[in-house]
């Protein structure tokens, strides 16, 4: 058996020019609400989300650079490797119905996240196996300038990095589609 990559990567001048952070707005979905699922072979970028009759995605908004989302490489006991995606969201409930909200995300285990970094380059977590809520902390601290938002994490183990999603008519045509499958 051979486990070799096949090609190298280039670095140029434009790979000087990226930001870190996202978006302050992000989609989840189940899984589970998918008729087809995410191809996982990593030959092109996911450039459909097809869901059943009742599926779509939940938009969530926070502030900017308050969300944070990435993956890192496992390696188990027996040299096994999988990639832990994470995503973390700071909301803010204003409301009974808020709180509600996110008490029901915290049931979901087969929950995948798209979000958009500020290189407006969209991203799949949890497209395989899916997400899971692992903490909700809502605090407030001693003084009038304390954070006062719930910090949701949700991590799941997954085959691969998380997948690119991107239409190809570009970045206005990507950012459509994911709002017009808003429920």
């Amino acid at each position: 058996m051979s486990c070799k990559i096949t090609d190298g990567l280039d670095f140029d001048c434009a790979n000087l020019l990226k930001v870190g952070g996202t978006f302050p707005d992000f989609w989840v979905g189940y899984l589970s609400e998918l008729d087809t699922p995410f191809s996982l072979a990593q030959t092109a970028d996911i450039n459909a989300i097809d869901f059943g009759s009742y599926g779509g995605l939940r938009k969530f908004s926070g502030n900017k650079f308050a969300h944070s989302a990435g993956s890192e490489l496992i390696v188990a006991a027996g040299g096994t490797k999988s990639w832990r995606h994470t995503f973390v969201a700071k909301l803010i409930a204003d409301s009974t119905a808020d709180d509600k909200i996110l008490q029901d995300l915290s049931l979901g285990n087969d929950i995948f996240i798209v979000y958009q970094d500020n290189n407006r380059i969209f991203k799949i977590l949890g497209a395989g196996s899916g997400l899971s809520v692992d903490s909700d902390v809502e605090n407030t601290g001693q003084t009038g300038d304390s954070d006062t938002s719930d910090t949701v994490t949700l991590t799941g183990q997954e085959l691969s990095k998380p997948l690119r999603f991107s239409l190809g008519a570009g970045y206005a045509a990507t950012l459509a589609y994911l709002t017009s499958r808003e429920l």
